[in-house]
């Protein structure tokens, strides 16, 4: 039997694995070493393991790696050399190495420590994603029963080529909301361009319109609460202080691009967005979070795609990193 790693959100792990069953219904669930991280096992290779999702990431799941060792630590120093010692037994010497800690609150080594020790040529923090094969190690547990699940992979089959799923960003947000915008674009493969007319529907405090602004679009944001300072002046953004529901029927433009992140449950946002859609132009575009925060998530998020699908072709659904109880959607307005 193979093994692997797979990452998701702690709120969405059973989605995660009803995912990979719908697909491949001979994985089996293991063990759950942390939140949001399962040992799942399978009777064929790991590259078929993730081929299903090869040219279209899936919803739930963020990363996967197999495990080729298990190893229990004693959480000191002399742990280093054992690890490395191990990873020269099996892992060619250009593989690029990835190490994920759960618990460095509890380590007595970082994990910088371990990648310098196994790698230290190879930057911490590299500019570019890997492309060939990836070394895998993730240290879980607890001070007391420390493990280390070490694998090798190529990073194509690895769902995500970044460690655990997580993008790297650069570019500094005004809040963590800003993430969620950043790998959204990423993610769908979205290019904006200057010039765009944006509506940002419960834009406060304003992270989504710094983004879109310092891209040069130009956005209406309407929040019945205030917005940034550097919003407050600035010339490229039409602030509109209300309710989207008031707004709604005041709107008289029509825009390029809709994004959407508001506090709403998930059949209460998606209704406002199909109103919305006739101001946005044929074949124009949306981003949305959807909600969910009850525990009937699932009859919800259906739901809500029924809504949805009056008034747009939904091209991608994503549990994004950065999400927390939400999925992010990517919607063209149908013709």
């Amino acid at each position: 039997m193979s093994r692997a790693i797979v990452s998701c959100s702690p709120w969405f792990a059973d989605a995660a694995l009803y995912e990979l069953r719908r697909f491949l219904p001979d994985v089996s669930f293991v063990d759950q070493p942390a939140p949001g991280i399962l040992l799942i096992e399978f009777p064929f290779s790991f590259d078929k393991l993730t081929l299903p999702w090869r040219h279209k990431l899936p919803i739930y799941l963020h990363h996967a790696f197999p495990v080729h060792h298990i190893t229990a630590l004693q959480n000191n120093p002399a742990d280093l050399p054992r690890l490395c010692h191990l990873i020269r037994t099996f892992a060619p010497p250009d593989a690029i190495l990835q190490v994920r800690s759960t618990v460095e609150d509890v380590l007595r080594f970082s994990a910088a420590d371990v990648h310098h020790v196994i790698a230290p040529d190879q930057p911490l923090y590299p500019s570019h994603p890997p492309a060939g094969r990836v070394l895998s190690i993730l240290l879980t547990g607890s001070s007391a029963a420390l493990t280390a699940y070490v694998g090798i992979s190529w990073a194509s089959q690895n769902l995500s080529p970044f460690t655990g799923g997580q993008m790297p960003f650069t570019q500094p947000v005004s809040n963590r909301a800003g993430f969620k915008l950043l790998e959204a674009l990423a993610a769908f493969e979205i290019r904006l361009h200057k010039g765009t007319r944006v509506l940002d529907l419960g834009a406060a405090p304003g992270a989504w319109t710094t983004l879109l602004r310092q891209r040069g679009m130009h956005v209406t944001a309407v929040a019945p609460k205030p917005l940034y300072p550097w919003l407050m002046v600035d010339p490229g953004v039409e602030i509109q202080p209300m309710l989207a529901e008031t707004y709604l029927e005041r709107c008289a433009t029509t825009f390029d691009l809709i994004v959407n992140d508001m506090i709403l449950e998930g059949q209460e946002s998606a209704r406002l967005m199909v109103e919305y859609a006739e101001h946005l132009k044929n074949g124009g575009i949306a981003i949305m979070t959807l909600k969910l925060h009850k525990h009937n998530r699932q009859k919800i998020m259906d739901h809500a795609m029924r809504l949805l699908r009056k008034a747009y072709k939904i091209i991608r659904v994503r549990q994004l990193v950065s999400n927390r109880r939400e999925v992010t959607l990517f919607l063209r307005r149908k013709e």
